[in-house]
């Protein structure tokens, strides 16, 4: 092979394949060649070297990426016998203008790669919009992992919120659009913020009601988040109704609280990321949100919380909200609940 030859190549054509032994570099004449596979690729130009870091490697001597030709394109390509017939001077000279061009490579890797990390962050803020802190890292963790996409489900306890703004609907109906978004952002403002307090995630919003959840894995941390929510609860409805009677508005907040076991995942279909909360403890609490009145007839309070969360309230300011009697509720099949309401005093 000649020290030094020229080559012309046609649109696509291939220069090198990953693997291939890296006897020779190229400088590019004109034209533009394509450097990588698939998502993962950088476009050199006229006057840039390509293939320099596999020749000067000195102990991997292949390919680690491909190359191959954008739109018609003239190379110089050198093998070893060049650098081999330098003399002493102009291989120190050759060798310094090697290290200048790899040392703009790694500038520029290092800003494409700060550019990824922006975009990723980027990302991350508008996921946030979407899924919940604990959906986000799983997502990031799935396309970390060999089985990219694919968001392992989780069983643990949990504690579920469910809540509903009452009376919206009837309220909302009169409004436009952009006024009854208003409003509702209003109440759901305040609920986001008392859960995001408490440690809590919100799994969705449905409506004009809130579903939220906070991992329970052990008995230590039981004890320590479920009294939060708790307080997160009473703390919102106190506050939605300071704005309520504020603004004589015909509006109410119920919320209910249950915990038990749950499957945490990503339960969409193919293409579409679903990640929330599912099994009877999920429907079970959704339940105590719903119900208007106890199985005698009375007004439940705003809050209800199950019989399985009110063994993890020793608060005094907590307990003297809250009834210290259980109560009951049916639902449809004449299924019964317990519930230790909130002892609601009107503002």
């Amino acid at each position: 092979m000649a020290a030094r030859r020229k080559r012309r190549l046609n649109d696509d054509e291939v220069i090198c394949r990953a693997g291939d032994a890296a006897e020779c570099f190229w400088i590019i004449d004109d034209g533009i060649v394509v450097v990588g596979d698939g998502n993962k690729i950088v476009r050199r130009h006229r006057g840039e070297l390509i293939g320099e870091i596999a020749f000067h490697r000195r102990e991997e001597t292949k390919r680690s990426v491909s190359m191959k030709a954008d739109g018609i394109t003239n190379l110089w390509e050198i093998d070893r016998s060049f650098v081999s017939k330098l003399s002493p001077a102009q291989r120190s000279e050759w060798f310094e203008t090697v290290a200048a061009v790899l040392a703009d490579k790694v500038m520029e890797a290092t800003r494409q790669r700060s550019r990824l990390l922006s975009d990723n962050i980027s990302l991350d803020q508008v996921l946030r919009r979407f899924v919940c802190d604990d959906g986000l890292m799983a997502v990031n963790a799935a396309f970390d992992s060999t089985n990219a996409g694919e968001i392992a489900p989780d069983q643990t306890d949990a504690l579920l919120w469910f809540s509903d703004v009452a009376g919206f609907s009837g309220f909302s109906k009169d409004l436009s659009p952009g006024e009854a978004g208003r409003q509702m952002r209003r109440f759901m403002d305040v609920q986001v913020e008392e859960i995001r307090t408490a440690g809590g995630e919100i799994d969705k919003f449905t409506g004009d009601g809130l579903m939220a959840f906070w991992r329970l894995p052990d008995e230590t941390r039981s004890k320590d988040r479920v009294p939060k929510a708790v307080r997160a609860a009473l703390v919102t409805i106190d506050r939605i109704r300071s704005i309520v009677v504020a603004d004589q508005l015909p509006l109410d907040i119920r919320i209910g609280l249950h915990l038990g076991p749950v499957v945490i995942g990503d339960f969409g279909g193919t293409g579409r990321i679903a990640y929330t909360v599912m099994g009877e403890t999920v429907n079970s609490a959704s339940r105590y949100e719903q119900a208007r009145a106890d199985t005698g007839g009375m007004q439940l309070g705003r809050l209800r919380i199950s019989d399985a969360v009110y063994p993890f309230i020793s608060e005094p300011d907590l307990l003297k909200r809250l009834s210290s009697d259980t109560r009951r509720f049916a639902v449809k099949g004449d299924r019964e609940f317990a519930t230790y309401t909130s002892i609601d005093q009107e503002s």
